[in-house]
């Protein structure tokens, strides 16, 4: 038997900030910044908010911000609403190998401990990298090739508890004993299936992840322990979650390739395979001679992933509609455009929305790339619209300028805040790296 977890406690318990690349510090803050603006972003979204309302009358020691609201919760409570309100439009980041969504289940922690105590903004962006890291590689091994596992795992809430304690073990200095154990604690954490996407489980599982996480380490703290192997051993993590785990992938080149680099944030709210349609379609609906009440039908060949993960064709309501290909299509072709209002109730209500909705027809095809599309329209009067996409927005062969992430964080920031208080928290965030005290952040994301 190999010993993966010894091999990883060492690792998050050894690696300094002077260990990290410059790409790596630079993507680390990145991801930050585009999880402070999503939090922004979905701390009104209904399901945050049911959340909220839920475990409001029975917090205690509330001292811990939330990030857009001005309540205080308890440590615990502030992890579970600020890594909802990350996740509650689908509009966060993704590790593509994996599907994996980890920067909001790992920030949240962090950022309840900064106002537990003096953290700098170097040691949040080292623990924060840590975090995702051990995320990306924990779900590697159950998913990436030769591993083979049931497609049904949720791996934004089976991967991220690992990650959230690995990122507070390094933050809070344990030993790699004491890191061995908040990684098995946190592993026996691990839950949620694909079966209840798009409905408000989509958000609340990885925030419920992300919470256990964060307990695992503080019990860990108080000397709570796990067994040494929690990952590879015969009735452990690898074995439970996949017929076939490599957890190889798991310690392969460890501090030396940096998984985190492959985790995108995302230029739409919604499911990542979705994302190069709606290239495709924004393209074309911004051509002056487009108009989507012309359309006769629409053809989208696309990766049989997507469809596997997205293909619903009538979605009842906006939860569903996150993870709906012909909404999203049909959305950007009628409204030309696809931010969080098109995600919406009313959008996903509008007649020319579903009449549009309603022409599209879909074709797999495994010569499209998981992060491609191809897109024929054909109008009434027999014009016919095409783009092919080989790599969307937001791949790895197209990441989001800073620019555009900018934007996106303004967009959503003013949601919940003034113009002013937008714009100087998205300078802070770009600026954790040189931050004394991270708590500020906090300070400044209080409406």
């Amino acid at each position: 038997m190999t010993h993966t977890t010894k091999e990883l406690a060492k690792f998050v318990a050894s690696t300094k900030a002077d260990d990290l690349p410059a790409n790596v510090r630079l993507d680390a803050t990145r991801q930050f910044h585009n999880f402070v603006g999503c939090t922004l972003g979905g701390m009104t979204h209904d399901a945050t908010v049911r959340t909220f309302k839920t475990v409001l009358p029975f917090t205690g020691g509330a001292k811990t911000s939330l990030i857009g609201r001005k309540e205080k919760l308890s440590a615990p409570d502030a992890v579970l609403i600020n890594a909802q309100a990350s996740a509650a439009h689908a509009f966060d980041d993704t590790h593509l190998s994996t599907v994996l969504h980890p920067a909001g289940p790992i920030a949240a922690p962090l950022m309840a401990e900064a106002e537990r105590q003096i953290i700098s903004g170097q040691n949040l962006q080292l623990a924060f990298t840590i975090g995702v890291e051990v995320a990306c590689r924990i779900a590697m091994a159950l998913t990436v090739p030769p591993a083979e596992t049931q497609v049904g795992w949720y791996m934004s809430s089976v991967a991220t508890p690992m990650g959230a304690a690995a990122a507070l073990a390094n933050l809070l200095k344990f030993n790699e004993e004491q890191t061995l154990h908040a990684l098995g604690l946190a592993a026996n954490a691990a839950m949620g299936f694909r079966e209840t996407h798009g409905s408000m489980c989509t958000s609340l599982l990885p925030a419920q992840a992300s919470r256990a996480g964060y307990m695992a380490a503080l019990l860990a703290a108080e000397g709570v322990t796990a067994t040494s192997a929690s990952l590879e051993g015969p009735k452990g993590f690898g074995q439970v979650f996949a017929p076939k785990a490599h957890l190889e992938h798991v310690t392969a080149e460890l501090g030396t390739r940096w998984e985190m680099r492959d985790n995108m944030p995302k230029p739409y709210p919604c499911g990542i395979v979705i994302h190069p349609i709606l290239d495709a379609c924004l393209d074309i609906s911004n051509d002056p001679t487009f108009t989507a009440v012309e359309i006769d039908n629409i053809l989208l060949r696309l990766n049989p992933l997507c469809l596997t993960l997205t293909d619903r064709p009538e979605p009842p309501d906006a939860q569903l509609a996150q993870v709906s290909l012909q909404h999203w299509s049909a959305v950007a072709l009628v409204r030309k455009a696809a931010g969080i209002g098109e995600g919406s109730t009313e959008a996903v209500s509008n007649p020319e929305v579903i009449a549009a909705r309603r022409k599209i027809q879909v074709q797999p095809d495994n010569a499209v790339n998981r992060d491609g599309a191809d897109v024929t329209i054909k109008m009434v009067n027999g014009k016919t619209y095409h783009r092919r996409i080989e790599h969307g927005i937001g791949s790895l062969k197209q990441p989001m300028s800073n620019d555009a992430l900018e934007s996106k964080f303004i967009n959503q920031a003013k949601l919940v805040l003034s113009d002013q208080k937008s714009q100087n928290l998205s300078d802070l965030c770009w600026q954790l790296e040189d931050l004394d005290d991270v708590a500020v952040i906090m300070q400044n994301a209080q409406p």
